[in-house]
């Protein structure tokens, strides 16, 4: 069964100076280390609550990970899910006649792992990993959520759903802006799917030029948003005020992927604003 997101991996050029904003700065702890060599790359795995951000750079200039760097730059990577039986998972997508870039599990830094073709789920690449037996993540909250652009909502829910076990949950309309996206949670994470709200919205438009895919960014819930813009400010990054959110009755701002190295760290609050402070989310 596959129980929850357990991590985002970005590819970035220097992993220690990506460190020290992950570590140093979010305040995350590496849980894992290594050089990958037959893949040609390092790893490094920072826990962040239930979920953990993947840093992977390429060794050298013959990697397949060099080579995603030299035309993508510095980017969200996969987005991986956990399960407790992979092999019996490979087999459900065998049955589906569901690409995949990994017939069988292999050893990987977060254990056993497998990977699934972008073009199965609307342009991401997916992995699926066997954590070792005994391995618990932590209770807390780790990311609220992240996402995806695809053309048509209700094919990616229904993809989705089949490929990976994800239900809806939610959907949220902002016709202000030409927005639906639905809302698939895995553990206390969201997967969130956006798409245009009608056939000749501009955010549709856009998604058909760039191609359907991951948004390099996860959203982390935070209980005093001016306390952790202060933080991050103090710290030497700049982040706008925040304002109201997508999502009713929320608040939020971003540390942009430029700082971030590569993915956009958004802050957001359930809480209500208080006066004089952040604009109020609509009810």
């Amino acid at each position: 069964m596959i129980d929850r997101v357990h991590h985002v991996c970005v590819v970035v050029e220097d992993i220690d100076r990506a460190l020290g904003f992950y570590r140093d700065v979010m305040g995350l702890e590496v849980t894992a280390d290594e050089v990958i060599e037959e893949q040609g790359v390092r790893g490094v795995l920072l826990q962040l609550g239930e979920n953990e951000i993947e840093l992977i750079s390429p060794l050298n200039g013959d990697s397949g990970v060099a080579r995603f760097l030299e035309s993508r730059g510095p980017t969200l990577h996969h987005i991986c899910f956990s399960t407790d039986d992979i092999d019996a998972e490979l087999d459900r997508l065998r049955t589906l006649g569901v690409d995949l870039i990994d017939e069988e599990a292999r050893d990987g830094l977060a254990g056993r792992v497998a990977f699934i073709h972008p073009k199965a789920l609307h342009g991401v690449l997916v992995e699926l990993v066997q954590p070792p037996a005994g391995h618990a993540p932590p209770k807390e909250k780790g990311f609220d959520h992240i996402a995806c652009n695809v053309l048509d909502v209700d094919e990616a829910v229904q993809r989705w759903h089949e490929v990976v076990g994800l239900s809806e949950t939610g959907r949220v309309h902002r016709p202000e802006a030409g927005l639906m996206f639905a809302q698939l949670p895995s553990g206390q994470c969201t997967l969130e799917l956006i798409g245009g709200d009608s056939p000749d919205s501009p955010r549709r438009t856009l998604i058909a030029e760039q191609g359907e895919g991951a948004i390099s960014m996860v959203a982390i819930e935070v209980e005093d948003i001016e306390a952790e813009v202060a933080r991050y400010r103090a710290a030497g990054l700049a982040l706008d005020d925040p304002i109201a959110g997508g999502i009713p009755g929320t608040v939020r701002t971003s540390i942009s992927a430029d700082q971030a190295y590569g993915l956009g760290v958004q802050l957001i609050s359930y809480a209500r604003a208080r006066s004089g402070g952040v604009a109020t989310a609509s009810p």
